[in-house]
């Protein structure tokens, strides 16, 4: 049986590894890999764009549409006609929606939402016979794994 767990890079990794040692767990039978993390900041992360600045466009674009209706409606009676002011309504419905729901982003989300630095993770991958998979886990928990599962060895 394998058991397969995900810790962060951190002390409890390295006690994790010696407690499994002292309970009878042989060295060739435990692997660590290292994950690797993004490979540049600047790569494919700058193509996507943030989920605030899409929510803002969103939002402009739905208000921006509702004040057009607004204002060809209110066209017809004013002077310069339901398309000059529908083009109107419709510029300053979209920087009045956007601008408020910017605002509002980053007034909510700034405190809670913060830039860390991601830690890189380590998978640990343990061979073990299927009756020690309990209390190895159990080890495993206890020094702050992120995730542990297990797997049968396939004899093929």
């Amino acid at each position: 049986m394998l058991i397969i767990s995900t810790f962060e890079h951190s002390l409890e990794v390295e006690e994790a590894l010696a407690v499994l040692e002292q309970k009878g767990v042989a060295r060739s039978a435990i692997m660590l890999i290292p994950m690797d993390g993004p490979q540049s900041p600047y790569g494919e992360d700058l193509a996507k764009p943030s989920g605030k600045t899409t929510l803002a466009f969103e939002v402009g674009m739905a208000s921006g549409t509702a004040m057009s209706v607004v204002g060809i409606s209110c066209g017809f009676r004013l002077a310069e006609g339901p398309i000059i002011w529908g083009i109107v309504s419709a510029v300053a419905g979209f920087f009045i929606g956007g601008g408020i729901t910017q605002w509002i982003v980053q007034k909510s989300l700034l405190p809670v939402v913060r830039k860390t630095k991601t830690v890189p993770e380590l998978t640990l991958i343990v061979r073990c016979p299927e009756e020690r998979y309990p209390e190895l886990r159990q080890v495993l928990w206890q020094y702050r794994a992120l995730s542990v599962g297990h797997a049968e060895e396939s004899n093929a």
